[in-house]
């Protein structure tokens, strides 16, 4: 998604995650949430900035081995003042989740 803005965002086959986008004083960041009766969890996020993209990883190596369903204070990387650019792109790759 670019110029990513809050709302809900379509998760293609099933549902929607609720983004929320604000600026703080260190500057522009995220969260997600993804409701259980989308049956989705998010594997992989990556922020774009002016600055680059920055990878958020939710797998066993991070200590989400089956995903996760919210995250927040996610952002792009850091600018050369140390503050965090606006975010150009958001880039969710979500996985199917067990139906309890």
């Amino acid at each position: 998604m670019t110029n990513p803005t809050s709302g809900p965002v379509a998760i293609p086959g099933d549902g929607s995650l609720q983004l929320t986008v604000s600026s703080g004083t260190q500057g522009e960041v995220f969260g997600f949430s993804i409701p259980s009766s989308a049956h989705r969890a998010a594997v992989q996020v990556t922020a774009t900035g002016s600055t680059g993209a920055k990878v958020y990883k939710y797998d066993s190596s991070t200590g989400f081995p089956d995903g996760t369903a919210a995250d927040a204070g996610l952002h792009a990387p850091a600018n050369s003042t140390g503050k965090f650019p606006d975010v150009t792109r958001i880039d969710f790759c979500v996985k199917p989740t067990k139906y309890v």
